[in-house]
C-alpha cells in the first residue's frame, strides 16, 4: 500500500482534512429508563463529578464535541465525546477519569476518529454577546 498524505500530496482545497481525534464512547452498563431522574437521585454525586469533569476537559481544550446518544424516543444514559489528544494513551487517560465509568455505570471505549469533512457555521452577535453554531 502506498503512503499518501491527504494534506501534503494534493493541491489546496482538493484534499481531505485528516484531523486525528479520538472517539470516547460511553455506554451505559445497565440502561436507565430515565437517566436524568437517576442522575438527580441515586447517582447525584457521580453526575456532579461528571459535570466538573466535562468543565475541566473543556477548559483543557480536550473536548472537540460532546453529545447525548438517544434513539427516536429516549436515551439510556450513554454519551459520546470527541477528544483532542496527542495519543491513544492520552485519550484513554481522559476516558478512565470519566466519573460514571469510575462508578461502574458506564463502559468507556476509545477509538481513533479522523475528521475529513465538516461544515460548521458560527454567528457572532456583538450587541447581545451571543454565539450561535449551526
Amino acid at each position: 500500500m502506498t503512503e499518501v498524505n491527504p494534506i501534503a500530496d494534493y493541491a489546496e482545497g482538493k484534499s481531505m482534512l485528516g484531523l486525528e481525534l479520538y472517539l470516547l464512547n460511553m455506554t451505559a452498563i445497565e440502561p436507565f429508563d430515565d437517566p436524568m431522574k437517576a442522575y438527580f437521585g441515586e447517582h447525584r454525586a457521580a453526575f456532579d463529578e461528571y459535570l466538573e469533569w466535562l468543565r475541566q476537559i473543556e477548559a483543557d481544550g480536550a473536548i472537540f464535541a460532546s453529545v447525548v446518544l438517544k434513539d427516536e424516543t429516549s436515551r439510556d444514559g450513554s454519551d459520546m465525546v470527541i477528544i483532542r489528544a496527542a495519543s491513544y494513551a492520552d485519550a484513554l487517560e481522559v476516558a478512565e477519569a470519566e466519573p460514571f465509568h469510575r462508578a461502574g455505570l458506564r463502559k468507556n471505549t476509545i477509538q481513533g476518529w479522523v475528521m475529513n469533512e465538516a461544515n460548521f457555521q458560527f454567528t457572532l452577535k456583538l450587541m447581545s454577546q451571543e454565539i450561535v453554531v449551526t
